[in-house]
């Protein structure tokens, strides 16, 4: 049983990063590496970089807020002006034997300066969605930095308190934890939201952006966190007996018909998940039907980006 985990246990301790050349970022490498000081100053150093920027952007996302709410308000009153007076002002025209021309022409200033009020304010809220985006961005960021960060502690911890032991039997515990503990509980999870995102995939997409399925949607019903981020999707699993990191991609199936969440690489409490351990979690499945039927559209496929899943059409 434990020959298992001596693999994941001997690649993380060669201090090389062979099995990562598929991965991208940085997370891969500060997973990779057991016993080095400079992986968690690294993190370290990344997560106050990335609190930083957050700060920074903070004040502009505020006032963009606040005019952009100063602004709706304006444009309510103006649009409900225009409403109040409207019927009235075309009625008093009219008695006053107006032609056609001059109340078509009173009529296309009218919706002009409704236009004119309505874009600028568009412009502003864009403004403000782009730059709350690129915050919403970097905290889910920093909200991953800190999963790493959990997981490397979890092998410190366990290194620690199994100190002197011999490989051999470290990987020995830890494979007996991995399947009396974690492997049936977390591949029923996945299971679990399988038959969440089948009965409910539509609401999935109601309850997210346009054309989008959002993580909170998903995290707020699974046992499990799910970070969407442009590079991969990353699942954590974390119970009193352990933690889990996966890290996969959405990728479509060979007939078209459906998308598939596939795991590349898995850490358990910091430890690197051989291959047939990892063969055995089954991420979820996305239907393309459910979406052609809700949008009316064909040929689709997903991209990831950070905090969502996008659709698109061919």
């Amino acid at each position: 049983m434990g020959k298992r985990i001596v693999v994941g246990m001997l690649i993380a301790f060669s201090f090389m990063l062979p099995v990562y050349g598929h991965l991208s970022g940085a997370f891969a490498d500060f997973l990779a590496i057991v016993h080095d000081r400079s992986t968690l100053d690294q993190l370290t150093g990344e997560m106050e970089e990335t609190r930083r920027q957050i700060e920074e952007l903070q004040p502009e996302v505020d006032d963009l807020e606040v005019r952009f709410k100063d602004q709706q308000h304006t444009a309510v009153e103006q649009l409900q002006l225009y409403a109040d007076s409207g019927l009235d002002v075309w009625l008093s025209m009219m008695q006053d034997g107006d032609d056609a021309a001059d109340l078509l022409g009173s009529q296309w200033l009218m919706e002009r300066g409704i236009n004119s009020y309505l874009e600028g304010l568009n412009g502003l809220y864009l403004q403000y969605q782009q730059l709350n985006a690129q915050k919403e961005s970097l905290e889910g960021h920093e909200e991953l930095l800190s999963v790493i960060e959990f997981n490397l502690q979890a092998r410190d911890q366990y290194l620690s308190d199994n100190a002197g032991l011999p490989l051999e039997q470290l990987a020995n515990y830890l494979d007996i934890d991995w399947v009396s503990e974690v492997e049936y509980p977390l591949i029923d999870a996945f299971q679990q939201d399988q038959h969440l995102i089948d009965a409910h995939l539509a609401d999935w997409f109601n309850a997210s952006s346009e054309n989008q399925l959002n993580e909170n949607w998903l995290n707020s019903q699974s046992e499990l966190r799910y970070f969407f981020r442009k590079d991969h999707i990353y699942v954590e699993y974390k119970i009193e007996e352990g933690h889990v990191i996966l890290l996969g991609q959405l990728l479509q199936d060979q007939d078209g018909k459906s998308a598939a969440l596939v795991f590349e690489a898995g850490f358990y409490n910091g430890f690197y998940l051989p291959e047939e351990l990892l063969e055995e979690l089954i991420g979820f499945t996305l239907d393309y039907s459910v979406a052609g039927k809700l949008y009316g559209l064909e040929h689709l496929y997903f991209t990831q980006k950070d905090g969502a899943l996008e659709l698109h059409r061919k």
